[in-house]
């Protein structure tokens, strides 16, 4: 097996407009076969920006990124990505098959094999049988759409964005099997996710940002210390930075004699 990692990222900066603050500042990582790395952070930390310009939807303002020793605008490299975002959004007058039967065409698969993995990763997905258009979808069932999507053709490195936010606890331990399953194989799985107790149990290494900078990375069992949870760790490190806000003065005060109770 090949030793170049499957993603790099070295110094990467990244400024939307001139005079903005810097979305990403300064970042650092390396992602290789076989691991799984979790991204944390507050919203608005860069978590997303980092995503974008690995699946090259954005450039770094500076520093690099490498995608399977690539550039992320290699579209052979890209083809090795599978991606379920946080919010995905599929045609809504379609059905979960022919969603799948589209993002095979996508991917060039032949119309006997496309039918094959879609009905697999249905099945896997907990959607086989289900005739549906997708604007009639809860949104724990769209997530499963685009979980199955995202592995239709079977990637080296799957990126996966708050991938368990909307779903059951069936559906998490789906999750974290298929994130066990793969890396076994020697794929990667990068994780965006506020489920620290998820990221915990799935992840090898995780980075901490906050406004776009690494505070911590590293191993997760050299990051949290015994007796400690990731949980606890990642509020020690933001609350420097990002103190809990007050109550708003109105809702403090005693409710004035004519207010409501």
């Amino acid at each position: 097996m090949s030793n170049t990692p499957f993603v790099e990222v070295e110094s990467f900066r990244k400024r939307y407009r001139a005079g903005d603050p810097l979305a990403v500042d300064g970042v650092t990582f390396r992602l290789s076969a076989g691991e799984a790395f979790g991204l944390l952070g507050p919203n608005g930390a860069g978590k997303s920006t980092i995503v974008k310009a690995i699946v090259g939807l954005t450039r770094p303002t500076a520093g690099r990124v490498t995608l399977f020793g690539s550039t992320p605008g290699d579209a052979s490299a890209r083809a090795k990505v599978g991606y379920a975002p946080e919010d995905p959004d599929f045609p809504k007058y379609l059905r979960a098959d022919e969603v799948l039967d589209y993002f095979g065409r996508l991917l060039g698969l032949p119309a006997a094999e496309r039918r094959l993995r879609a009905a697999e990763v249905l099945e896997w997905a907990g959607l086989a049988g289900e005739r549906r258009q997708v604007r009639r979808f809860s949104k724990g069932m769209k997530q499963r759409l685009a979980l199955a999507q995202a592995i239709l053709g079977r990637p080296k490195l799957l990126i996966l964005d708050e991938p368990t936010a909307d779903l059951d606890p069936v559906g998490r331990r789906d999750v974290r099997n298929l994130i066990a399953d793969l890396t076994a194989q020697g794929a990667a799985v990068l994780l965006n996710s506020h489920l620290l107790s998820e990221v915990e149990r799935v992840c090898d290494t995780v980075a901490i940002l906050v406004r776009g900078r690494v505070l911590s990375e590293g191993p997760v069992d050299e990051l949290v210390p015994e007796g400690k949870t990731l949980e606890e760790v990642f509020m020690e490190l933001v609350a420097t930075s990002t103190p809990a806000p007050r109550l708003p003065g109105f809702m403090a005060d005693e409710p004035s004699p004519g207010g409501l109770n």
